[in-house]
């Protein structure tokens, strides 16, 4: 019994640390749960994929003419300081299609400065070439990705 308590407690101190930084960010978990992200901009949709299983889905906005280049990509860095609340850099697999990088790709949230009227931009392109989730969306991925996860962007 005395084991099976400390091994409880163990798990339950482990998970503690992975949000334990001071830093008020959410970090990544030690252990992935995706391992692809798929963006349709099409349906204007964000799938996590784990184990070729729908893990989470959410709705996104995009720049104008859904303007974020379809191609593959990687999650490459993190910006816990973004004016867009959270930001997940992406950057190209392909090296043949840096010169269409542009540098500046990422998944991110909503101006925090926006406050509760953010709300409004849900479902519009509002982007200047980026990835917008809800802020409640992009800390719940923020946790659940790691850095090097494969992202897609389908046309």
């Amino acid at each position: 019994m005395k084991t099976s308590s400390a091994l409880c407690f163990s798990v339950a101190l482990a998970n503690t640390r992975a949000f334990d930084d001071n830093s008020g960010y959410p970090r990544p978990i030690l252990v992935p749960r995706v391992d692809k992200l798929v963006v349709d901009k099409a349906r204007r949709r964000l799938t996590l994929m784990g184990r070729n299983r729908v893990v989470r889905s959410y709705r996104v906005s995009l720049g104008g003419e859904g303007s974020a280049p379809a191609g593959r990509y990687t999650v490459a860095g993190r910006n816990p300081k973004s004016p867009n609340h959270l930001a997940l850099r992406l950057a190209r697999q392909a090296p043949s299609a840096a010169e269409h990088a542009g540098g500046g790709l990422q998944l991110h949230g909503t101006p925090d400065w926006l406050g509760p009227l953010a709300a409004a931009l849900k479902g519009s392109d509002w982007t200047t070439g980026g990835i917008a989730v809800a802020n409640a969306d992009i800390e719940e991925i923020w946790n659940l990705v790691t850095d090097g996860t494969p992202v897609v962007i389908k046309p």
